[in-house]
């Protein structure tokens, strides 16, 4: 499926547009032309041919009283530069269920294959169909067309050849290729377990088998809907050994590499390593895009950080500090923040390429730490003075320093409402701030011991319960530990879930405060064996060693990784759309974050209040750098950045001032023709505020922030107009309107809690394609805030900028959105038509 750039729209034209929207289809399968009456026969043949092969395995495993399986494994693979309609191998009902989908570059050709798992007693279910596709008696015709197609002709066109799955590659999908030589080591066995009630049993069934074959694996197991993950260490024939015998196979990847194999490579190993990386190391040396970390310096003498961070950009607040990382903390950020997940890098033969650079202010001494009021000032003069040295550039700030004494603050501080001021930045080029969320540390028995639960009662740490900053928590994927020295060690929490190091917002308020932390990426996992705690090199995430004389890499953890994850996700978003305000790449991480199924699990979702919990602990989940970066056929992304006056002053009364309504070039009767086809709409609102100028107003929401942006979508029954009147109607009420129960269902997460304190709300409805077709249109309109309140600061005439953005999705494969409307958009831009939009008299205009 091809990639695509999100769609920009210029204020003036989802404004004052309008558009003659033509009739779209989905697109086309791109299917090779076939002959039916051999093409039936080529694959009924090969058909019959795996079916002898395996009943002449079975037989020859059963005479040697070798466990043996019941069902089979069938490959299946599309000619060259082809599709596979892959949704139509699945029969749920009959058992037949497709269990892993690949795709293999060949040269040029790039082929697609699926393995599907056929039960006993049920081959004829596909011998039927290709019967049917053979069969000139049981044509259809297309009511439309008048042309004649035999059943079943997209899926048995799009076949190319059936295979007996026999080998490993036909389970394989890890991303490091599978080699029949490679030695004994950890796997990750994926099985097919339909229900979770029957788990126990199956686990115990496999773990049974595995006994039986001589296979040594891991007594835990993972969990997840439909799959189950038990680690195994085994050979090429061991895994052969497992097709054979069982079921219940679905997948095959490599164990986790865990970052300990690079950290205890010798000094001569890794630097190895480190060679080969900048032998495929491409650095753009003209990017306009640098992060600046504000931390304990950065040792930029080490060879993989050179390139992007030269001497003039290592800088300090106190001259007297010097630059060089003492600490290593500065050092192991730089590492993350340029190469993301290093260890990835290290892994793959490809050419590596980093698009942003790095700059570095010391901002902790050596020894000790600075003074509690000093600290919002020197987060200050840090900026400033990169700022100075990197004039021009487009410049994302990186601070994973936390006060962990100052727990449980949710109002205000010095500190955070320093980092708000300089994000909003007088209402002139805003700055993204990313800052860690806090940390949970190892001698926290007692919170440790109630995982996950006790990460609820651990508090967001100062200053990261800023309003505008993007606050960052930690999630893991860490869960393999190979050191032979940890035999009876595990790793605490389970893949997908929230990291043990990760501090929430749970004992703040559960009203009038933000959403803490927004989003959560990689931080690690802690190692447990009975009742004690420890950090591990192979739960952490590999990354730069500050001390290059002794070794070139290190391990970190906690939210400190993770925030420095955000800022390289950020960067890539701001090389590749450099127009992006801060507040559309902060709008933009967040619109792409979406809760793991362990998340789910974790903190479940029984009545509307549950969600504030979720949202507490784990934000709007964990972004994807995929979505963050673009879109595919079956969905797009439109981004408006666009200015608005929230205020006015009418005679010696300050009154709200204007709403936007944005009437959205909408695939329409593309979604009326899906009818019944599922389909997912999320829109994010994302701003900065200015903050109060004085701590009186902190403990009111209202006072704390200058203003407060909200948006809402059209219902079906909502013609434009009635739209506009609700929204106005709401506009008049000083909290921004009581949504109470109406149009709280079709959402998520809710008017009611989504709408809290802060400057960046998401929400999402997932219905049928026909209910969304005339949902296209979206306002956005201020709330109260100080600038309204304190008339005598005269901030009632500014202007503020927000950024929307509004994505449409859905999981049908032949279904083409983004074509549509990136069609409809450039006929709205070569013929622009104004149109009025009515604002009701008493809105002050």
């Amino acid at each position: 499926m091809s990639e695509h750039d999100h769609i920009m729209l210029p204020e003036a034209v989802v404004t004052t547009l309008s558009y003659s929207s033509a009739r779209g289809r989905g697109s086309e399968l791109n299917l090779r032309p076939r002959d039916r009456e051999q093409h039936a026969a080529r694959l009924l043949e090969q058909f019959n041919h795996a079916w002898q092969v395996e009943n002449q395995l079975k037989n020859s495993r059963n005479a040697l009283a070798l466990p043996t399986r019941s069902g089979t494994y069938l490959e299946f693979k599309s000619a060259p530069n082809c599709d596979l309609l892959i949704k139509s191998l699945e029969a749920t009902r009959s058992g037949i269920r497709l269990l892993n989908v690949r795709q293999q570059q060949i040269g040029e050709e790039l082929e697609s294959l699926a393995t599907v798992f056929i039960p006993e007693g049920k081959a004829h279910i596909f011998l039927n169909k290709i019967n049917a596709y053979a069969n000139s008696d049981n044509d259809s015709i297309n009511e439309t067309t008048g042309e004649v197609s035999p059943k079943h002709n997209k899926l048995i066109s799009s076949i190319e050849d059936i295979n007996l799955a026999l080998l490993v590659n036909s389970f394989w999908t890890d991303k490091k290729a599978y080699s029949t030589e490679h030695p004994s080591d950890w796997y990750e066995i994926w099985l097919k377990i339909e229900k979770q009630e029957d788990l126990d049993r199956e686990i115990g069934h496999f773990l049974s088998l595995l006994d039986q074959l001589g296979i040594t694996y891991k007594h835990s197991y993972l969990y997840f809907p439909e799959r189950a993950v038990v680690l195994i260490n085994g050979n090429n024939s061991h895994l052969i050994n497992i097709i054979n015998s069982s079921d219940l196979l679905a997948e095959i990847k490599y164990g986790q590499e865990p970052a300990g194999f690079w950290y205890h490579n010798s000094p001569s190993e890794q630097h190895d390593w480190v060679e080969d990386l900048l032998n495929r190391l491409i650095v753009d040396e003209e990017s306009s895009v640098t992060v600046c970390v504000l931390d304990t310096g950065v040792n930029n003498g080490h060879q993989l950080l050179s390139p992007m961070l030269s001497d003039q950009h290592c800088l300090t607040v106190n001259p007297n500090w010097g630059t060089a990382d003492f600490r290593k903390h500065g050092t192991q950020m730089a590492g993350i923040v340029s190469y993301g997940d290093l260890a990835s890098c290290l892994e793959t033969r490809s050419s590596i390429h980093i698009s942003h650079k790095l700059c570095s202010v010391k901002i902790l001494p050596d020894n000790d730490g600075n003074d509690k009021e000093l600290w919002g000032d020197i987060t200050k003069q840090s900026i400033y003075r990169a700022e100075i040295e990197l004039a021009g550039q487009n410049v994302i700030y990186c601070m994973a320093i936390t006060a962990p004494d100052d727990e449980s603050i949710c109002t205000p501080s010095s500190w955070s409402a320093t980092i708000d001021s300089l994000a909003y930045n007088d209402n002139n080029t805003s700055r993204l701030i990313i800052l860690s969320g806090g940390n949970i540390p190892l001698d926290d028995t007692a919170t440790f011991n109630n995982y996950p639960i006790g990460n609820r009662i651990r508090s967001i740490q100062n200053p990261a319960q800023s309003w505008n900053a993007l606050t960052i928590g930690a999630y893991t994927e860490k869960s393999i530990i190979k050191d032979k020295t940890y035999p009876a060690y595990t790793p605490l929490a389970p893949i997908g879930g929230l990291s043990p190091y990760s501090t929430t917002s749970m004992t703040w308020p559960r009203r009038n405060r933000p959403i803490k932390p927004e989003v959560v990426f990689e931080g690690g996992n802690v190692a447990v064996s009975r009742g004690v705690y420890d950090s591990h090199a192979d739960l952490g995430v590999l990354t730069t060693h500050s001390h290059i004389q002794q070794q070139q890499f290190d391990t970190i953890c906690a939210t400190s990784a993770a925030s420095a994850f955000a800022a390289n996700l950020a960067a890539k978003i701001a090389v590749k759309y450099p127009n992006l305000w801060a507040e559309s790449i902060r709008g933009l991480i967040v619109h792409s974050a979406e809760w793991t199924d362990v998340m789910k699990e974790q903190f479940p979702v029984a009545r509307r209040e549950d969600m504030r919990d979720r949202l507490s602990c784990c934000g709007f989940g964990v972004p994807s750098e995929r979505r963050a970066l673009s879109d595919t056929d079956n969905g797009f992304t439109y981004i408006a950045q666009s200015i608005l006056k929230p205020f006015h002053r009418s005679g010696n009364t300050i009154k709200f001032g204007d709403m936007h309504f944005y009437e959205l070039p909408w695939p329409k009767e593309v979604l009326e023709q899906l009818g019944d086809v599922s389909v997912s709409l999320r829109i994010t609102l994302s701003y900065f505020i200015e903050p109060s100028p004085g701590e009186r107003g902190w403990e009111d929401k209202y006072r704390y922030a200058s203003h407060g942006l909200r948006f809402d979508l059209n219902s079906p029954l909502d013609t434009p107009l009635q739209f506009q009147q609700r929204i106005n109607h709401m506009m008049q009420d000083e909290t921004g309107g009581d949504y109470g129960d109406v149009d709280n269902d079709r959402w998520t997460i809710g008017p009611r809690i989504r709408q809290g304190a802060g400057s960046v709300y998401t929400d999402m409805i997932e219905t049928t394609a026909a209910e969304l077709s005339a949902c296209n249109c979206i306002a956005v309109f201020p709330i109260n805030g100080w600038w309204k309140q304190r008339k005598n600061m005269g901030r009632y005439n500014n202007r503020v900028r927000y950024s929307l953005i509004v994505s449409l999705n859905t999981p049908a494969e032949d279904v083409e959105l983004y074509n549509i409307v990136a069609t409809k958009i450039a006929n709205i831009l070569q013929s622009p038509v104004e149109i009025p939009i009515p604002i009701e008299d008493d809105m002050g205009q």
